[in-house]
């Protein structure tokens, strides 16, 4: 682990030093200082695995006129053993969910351009829809957890309205094998219909009393929905709409704030039963909720926080929770300085649901310490 630090450090001091003066340069330094996870699989056995890992971010930013500028963004993912170590610019990440350990890419490269309340951006971005509160749980957007790597290659719109609102809208470009986005079975883009899918938010990020957050938004991938499973030639839209809120009291004067978030997310057409191995006929259930709430500076710079959520069979594209599954998390974030940050997590996930031919109902557990530096 520590030649894995060592090595990412100063691969870290390289890129930096080598990138030009005129450069606005920024970026992370994440690494998982300790991990551990078990499952209870559905056949009763119990199993355990320990990994620790590490990823690097460097982002470099120019302006091109008094209106664009142009922003990049290196980003690299390595763990303890078995890398796959490869550097590639595609459309698709090497599976669904993540992109394999050892790869390096660009999950920035794009021109933005703003007039007055307008903006515009071209090219690979990112488009997260994270809640407020430490575990940024989210049922749509949330492209890059843990020490992984995510990207939109989209043409983007935004508008910034005078009440505090904005609206956004995104026409995203999917490969053939998938997209950066997190998408889960039996979602597929093979059909020449799913090339380009939408993502669009109108939200507000403006306190109105006690509310600091509310936004509503819609995904929809066309023909990118295969019903009865991926080798059945039937296609169907993907749709996807969600609701988040998010709200902060002052507790005490001595900076004590409590935070609370929810969500509540919908798909109407969703796979049949027997696509995802569950009993039953007909399509499997298409909701997603979760609550939340952050006790900030408990101490001073650290706080706490819990969530709670679960995830229907249908909910096919959340970073965050799988399908068919109930979450539960508490964390603990200790803020070193404006740029270091330690976290530790644990976590608890269990199938909602008993797949066909199962004994047991799949558990996971897991308890990790990070620590993160931003430049």
């Amino acid at each position: 682990m520590t030649r894995l630090i060592v090595r990412s450090i100063a691969l870290s001091a390289l890129l930096v030093a080598t990138a030009a003066p005129a450069w606005d340069v920024s970026g992370d330094f994440r690494t998982h200082l300790y991990t551990e996870a078990w499952r209870d699989t559905r056949d009763g056995a119990t199993e355990s695995s320990a990994e620790s890992g590490a990823r690097f971010r460097l982002r470099l930013r120019e302006a091109i006129n008094e209106r664009c500028r142009f922003q990049t963004r290196f980003a690299a993912t390595v763990v303890d053993e078995g890398n796959d170590f490869d550097f590639y610019i595609r459309a698709n990440r090497d599976s669904g969910t993540e992109v394999n350990p050892g790869t390096a890419t660009l999950d920035e490269f794009f021109v933005a351009c703003e007039s007055g309340a307008s903006e515009w951006r071209v090219g690979r971005m990112q488009s997260n829809l994270d809640s407020i509160h430490m575990a940024t749980r989210s049922f749509d957007r949330s492209q890059a957890s843990a020490i992984n790597i995510g990207w939109t290659d989209a043409i983007a719109y935004r508008r910034n309205f005078d009440n505090g609102w904005y609206g956004e809208a995104l026409l995203q470009y999917n490969g053939r094998d998938g997209n950066g986005q997190t998408f889960r079975g039996p979602i597929t883009f093979d059909d020449s219909d799913a090339r380009i899918g939408f993502f669009g938010v109108l939200g507000s990020d403006e306190a109105a009393g006690p509310i600091l957050m509310r936004a509503l938004s819609l995904t929809v991938y066309p023909d990118a929905l295969a019903p009865a499973g991926t080798a059945s030639a039937e296609r169907d839209d993907y749709v996807m709409a969600a609701f988040k809120i998010g709200a902060g009291w002052d507790v005490d004067d001595a900076g004590r704030r409590l935070i609370a978030i929810g969500e509540i997310a919908h798909a109407p057409n969703t796979p049949l039963k027997s696509a995802l191995g569950l009993p039953g006929q007909g399509d499997v259930d298409g909701w997603g909720w979760q609550v939340g709430t952050d006790l900030e500076n408990i101490l001073p710079n650290n706080s706490v926080g819990i969530n709670y959520g679960q995830s229907d069979g249908g909910m096919l594209i959340s970073n965050d929770f799988r399908q068919n599954n109930e979450l539960f998390e508490f964390r603990w974030q200790y803020q070193v300085t404006s740029a270091l940050r330690f976290e530790f997590r644990y976590r608890w996930r269990r199938e909602l649901e008993r797949r066909i031919g199962a004994e047991f109902l799949q558990r996971d557990r897991d308890v990790r310490l990070r620590a993160t530096y931003k430049f």
